[in-house]
């Protein structure tokens, strides 16, 4: 399943890097990006090292390294948000702080260093085994966790169900997931992380957590 997971990801995520690119650079990032950015800065990030899970085109990255982190990993399972990345960190003269790793990060877990900071933005729904993701991630943070997800609500659930069904028909391996909350919370409470900040959005909740 992880495989094939990962596969989908390469493939449908060809076109989700130009379009989050293309948000980007007209400064309209996903609405609860900068909600957690701004909650992570607003609990201190300088002088901190920045482990991003599924880090995308790099915006958190960016933005704790202009308020202050020293250094960001990046471990993404999709190529082309690699590509995308490295050439927006490369615009911002800000490559030499970042390294990228490509891959699943359950797999890689055992290789990936500790940070101070560990986000997974609109990842937990990207991988089916939820209790490794986030086990994983969560002990991987000295100071802070942040975290958006979907929330378990039934106005959630029926549209990821559509979407669902339109991955099968196209035979893409790729699925989404909506996690229990509960479940995620408990995971992440288990590896000795405090709640600190909660928002939600319609669909999304933006998470972070304190050491």
């Amino acid at each position: 399943m992880v495989g094939c997971q990962c596969s989908g990801l390469e493939l449908e995520t060809k076109k989700w890097a130009l379009e989050d690119l293309a948000l980007h650079r007209k400064g309209k990032p996903a609405k609860t990006t900068p909600l957690l950015v701004n909650a992570l800065i607003s609990q201190g990030v300088e002088a901190l090292s920045l482990l991003d899970v599924g880090g995308g085109i790099g915006t958190i990255q960016l933005e704790l390294l202009r308020a202050g982190a020293v250094a960001a990993t990046s471990v993404e399972a999709s190529s082309a948000y690699v590509q995308v990345a490295r050439e927006l960190a490369a615009q911002s003269a800000r490559e030499h702080q970042i390294t990228y790793v490509h891959g699943d990060f359950v797999s890689l877990a055992g290789t990936i260093p500790d940070a101070d900071i560990v986000t997974l933005d609109r990842v937990i729904c990207c991988y089916h085994d939820v209790k490794s993701l986030v086990s994983l991630s969560a002990s991987k943070a000295r100071r802070l966790y942040g975290v958006v997800y979907p929330r378990s609500a039934s106005w959630v659930r029926v549209p990821l169900f559509l979407e669902n069904l339109g991955y099968r028909l196209r035979r893409s391996p790729f699925r989404a997931f909506v996690h229990s909350s509960e479940l995620v919370n408990q995971l992440i409470q288990h590896a000795g992380l405090k709640e600190v900040y909660h928002t939600h959005t319609l669909a999304w909740q933006v998470v972070v957590y304190q050491r």
